[in-house]
C-alpha cells in the first residue's frame, strides 16, 4: 500500500521502546555526564529535533535543572546564542541523521565559544557523534522512511530516561505495553479521518504537551500534505477559532486543569469541529469528544510518545484519505543539508 515503509516503522515503535528500555534498565545506554556539573543546558534540533528538544527541555526544567531549548539554526546565525560565558555550559544537539547542517555548523560555533557538547543520534558513525564530545547513539531510532516516528520516540525516551529518577522510569517502563494497547485504536482513528472532508488540522496543548502540538502539527503536514496549525492551548480563543468550521479537525491534548479543559472542549465544539481528545485524562471527555484516547500513563509528559503515536496514526490515515504517499512527501529530503 501507499506509504508502507511509513506504517511498517510507525507500528514497529512499541517493540523498538521495549528494546531500548531493556538497554537502559541494564546499564548500557547511559548519561556520558553529570547534569550538575553544568550551570546551564542548551538543547538544540530542527525540525522535529528541535520539538523534541522543546519537550526534552520542559522535562529537564521540572526536575530542577536550568534547560532550555533552540533551534539549531538560532545557535548558527544569532551571535547571542554563541557567546562565550563564565557559566559552564552543555549543548545538547538531537539528530535522527546526525548530518544536519545546522546543527553541524552550532556545533563548532558553541564548541569554539567554550560549550560541552553532547550529540544524541540514531545513525552510528554520524558526523554529530564523531564531533561532538559525549555522543550517544540511540541504534533502536534508526529508520528508513523520510517522516520522523521511530527516530523521535526513541530519542525522547532516552532523554527523559537519562534526566528523570527513579519513579520517572517506572512509569516509562510502562511505554511499550500501553504503545502495543495504542496500536489497537488504529480501526477507530482511520474511522475518525475519514469522517469528513478535514481540510484543516489544529492541535491544542498546555505545558509539557505543547511540544507535542508542534510536532502532531508537523506530521500533518508532511504526510498529508494539508494545512495544520498549533496553539497553546486556550490561545486558540483568541483569533485562530474564527477559521474553524466543520471540516475542521482539532487534536486536543487533555488539560491538566480539568474544568478549563472541558470548557475549551464545549466551546470547540460549538464550533462544529470534529474533536480528538488524547492523554491521561481523556476519559473525562468521553461526552463531548468525538474520540476520546487515554493513553494509560498518569503523567502526561511520559505519556509522550504514546500520546504522538496515537496522532501519527491519524496523520498516517488522513494522509491517505488525501492519496498522498507519506513514503514520499512532497518537497522533502530525508537530511536538510547546505
Amino acid at each position: 500500500m501507499s506509504g508502507d515503509l511509513t506504517w511498517r516503522e510507525l507500528i514497529s515503535q512499541p517493540d523498538a521502546w521495549a528494546a531500548l528500555i531493556s538497554r537502559l534498565e541494564g546499564g548500557k545506554l547511559s548519561l556520558p555526564v553529570n547534569p550538575a556539573d553544568f550551570d546551564e543546558l542548551i538543547l538544540l534540533g530542527s525540525g522535529t529535533s528541535y520539538y523534541l528538544a522543546l519537550a526534552a527541555a520542559d522535562w529537564m526544567r521540572r526536575r530542577g535543572m536550568n534547560a532550555r531549548a533552540i533551534p539549531s539554526c538560532e545557535a548558527l546565525l544569532d551571535p547571542f546564542e554563541s557567546r562565550r560565558s563564565a557559566a559552564r555550559q552543555l549543548a545538547i544537539g538531537f539528530s535522527r541523521s546526525g548530518y544536519s547542517s545546522e546543527l553541524i555548523l552550532a556545533n563548532k560555533k558553541l564548541t569554539a565559544a567554550g560549550f560541552t557538547t553532547m550529540g544524541i543520534s540514531c545513525s552510528d558513525g554520524s558526523d554529530l557523534l564523531t564531533q561532538t564530545d559525549h555522543p550517544v547513539l540511540i541504534s533502536e531510532g534508526f529508520e528508513d522512511g523520510l517522516v520522523m516516528l521511530r527516530s523521535f520516540s526513541s530519542m525522547l525516551i532516552t532523554a527523559q530516561w537519562f534526566f528523570g529518577d527513579a519513579a520517572d522510569r517506572a512509569t516509562l517502563a510502562k511505554l511499550p505495553e500501553k504503545g502495543h494497547d495504542l496500536l489497537a485504536l488504529e480501526p477507530q482513528l482511520s474511522d475518525l479521518a475519514n469522517a469528513r472532508n478535514f481540510d484543516r488540522f489544529v492541535f491544542l496543548g498546555s505545558g509539557p504537551t505543547y511540544p507535542l502540538t508542534l510536532e502532531g502539527a508537523l506530521k500533518i503536514q508532511e504526510m498529508a500534505i494539508a494545512t495544520s496549525e498549533a496553539y497553546h492551548s486556550l490561545d486558540y480563543r483568541h483569533g485562530p477559532k474564527a477559521c474553524a468550521d466543520e471540516n475542521t479537525a482539532i487534536v486536543l491534548f487533555t488539560l491538566s486543569e480539568r474544568d478549563h479543559g472541558l470548557a475549551l472542549a464545549r466551546d470547540l465544539k460549538s464550533l462544529g469541529v470534529t474533536l480528538l481528545a488524547i492523554g491521561a485524562d481523556a476519559v473525562a471527555y468521553d461526552k463531548v469528544a468525538d474520540m476520546t484516547v487515554p493513553t494509560g500513563i498518569a503523567d502526561d509528559a511520559a505519556g509522550s510518545v504514546a500520546a504522538l503515536l496515537t496522532v501519527q496514526m491519524f496523520a498516517f490515515a488522513t494522509a491517505l484519505r488525501r492519496d498522498q504517499d507519506p513514503d514520499a512527501p512532497a518537497n522533502l529530503s530525508k537530511v536538510v543539508m547546505f
